[in-house]
């Protein structure tokens, strides 16, 4: 058996996403781009995205997000 590492079909844009902590209602800033595979269900109540600051994935509950900004790249 091979181990090899997952591969994470991740979007190229990445955003700048400002959210609420679920428990402690602490506002949150990440840059994050979505996973298309993982987010398929529209009424599903919470998205996931990739974390480019933790390098890991990022559970957010819809209503807790305040703003999306599309981050430029030079």
């Amino acid at each position: 058996m091979i181990n090899a590492e997952h591969q994470i079909a991740v979007d190229s844009v990445v955003k700048k996403i400002t959210f609420k902590h679920y428990r402690t209602g602490e506002e949150i800033t990440k840059l994050v781009s979505d996973i298309p595979h993982l987010n398929k269900n529209p009424s599903n109540h919470r998205v996931i995205y990739w974390s480019h600051d933790d390098d890991d994935f990022e559970d957010i509950i819809k209503s807790s997000i305040i703003k999306i900004e599309d981050v430029q790249s030079d």
